[in-house]
């Protein structure tokens, strides 16, 4: 089956048509709102400070709720009230199909035991970095940004796969449908090159969050600017989580790369599938092998 979404692998099935699906989503979108959403329903928090606590967390790797706090905007009780209120009232796909009418609550939970199932071998949600490779917190740090900021910043989830390795000059292009290719190389005490694709779908919608309007209509030139500004996000909010634990990383300017790069001085590459329903996604990292791996190779 592969990794999936719920609402993916409803349809395959045929439980439900991709009409009751979009339905479905809609009212989810409507209903669950997001933290600055429901502070300002509240009257806690203004329009400009929301769009300012977005802006923070472009930088830091905080909740909304912990950066609104520190700059005066709520009080801790206010922010408890409304992760309550999120919690609470959170109205998940299975139980939106459910209150449309698109599924009987039998289906649903057999559905959901299945897909349940299925999924837990691809280990969503943890992250795990090969032991052959060094630069592991590295690695680590920028896979979980890359999906936290993909959620924040481009309003997109993505699945991300147990992690690939290759060792060897047989390294596999990226992903059908990905135009762009942005490198950042980690110098310092980690030695690491950050390597992100998108489709061009992506590319517009990474663009359009990050210059905040439509890119649709944008140039080429504008919106390959946006996601070097977007891979810059991940990497600099990685390079801040390490130095708290005192590693010291710096960033290079991100890079536009024709394609994949070739692997060499002994470099390795592991490649972290991606599942994202609205395009393509490929998330690559090059980086040396760890001191026993090239011991036991030699």
């Amino acid at each position: 089956m592969g990794i999936q979404f719920f609402g993916e692998y409803l349809i395959e099935n045929w439980v439900v048509t991709r009409e009751q699906l979009l339905e479905a989503l809609e009212l989810q979108e409507f209903r669950n709102l997001k933290f600055g959403e429901l502070a300002q329903r509240k009257t806690y928090l203004s329009k400009q400070q929301v769009a300012t606590v977005n802006h923070r967390q472009l930088s830091e790797d905080r909740r909304f709720g912990d950066i609104a706090i520190e700059l005066g905007y709520l009080q801790a009780d206010q922010m408890l009230e409304i992760l309550t209120l999120q919690k609470n009232s959170y109205l998940f796909l299975g139980e939106a199909l459910l209150e449309l009418g698109h599924v009987s609550e039998d289906i649903l939970e057999r559905e959901l035991t299945l897909f349940s199932e299925d999924q837990a071998r691809y280990h969503l949600g943890r992250v795990e970095v090969p032991a052959q490779l060094s630069s592991r917190l590295v690695i680590g740090a920028c896979v979980d940004l890359t999906q936290k900021l993909f959620v924040r910043v481009v309003g997109m989830m993505i699945k991300t796969g147990r992690p690939i390795l290759f060792l060897g000059s047989d390294i596999p292009n990226r992903e059908t449908g990905c135009v762009l290719t942005v490198g950042v190389r980690f110098t310092g005490a980690r030695e690491v090159q950050y390597l992100l694709s998108v489709s061009h779908d992506v590319a517009v919608a990474i663009a359009s969050r990050v210059l905040k309007e439509d890119a649709t209509r944008e140039s080429f030139e504008l919106v390959e600017d946006a996601v070097r500004e977007f891979c810059n996000f991940v990497c600099g909010n990685a390079s801040a989580k390490l130095a708290q634990q005192g590693i010291h990383v710096e960033i290079l300017s991100p890079e536009s790369l024709p394609a994949i790069p070739s692997l060499t001085g002994g470099l390795a590459m592991v490649h972290y599938p991606i599942h994202l329903a609205e395009g393509a996604v490929d998330l690559r990292f090059a980086a040396p092998l760890a001191q026993s791996a090239v011991l036991a190779a030699s």
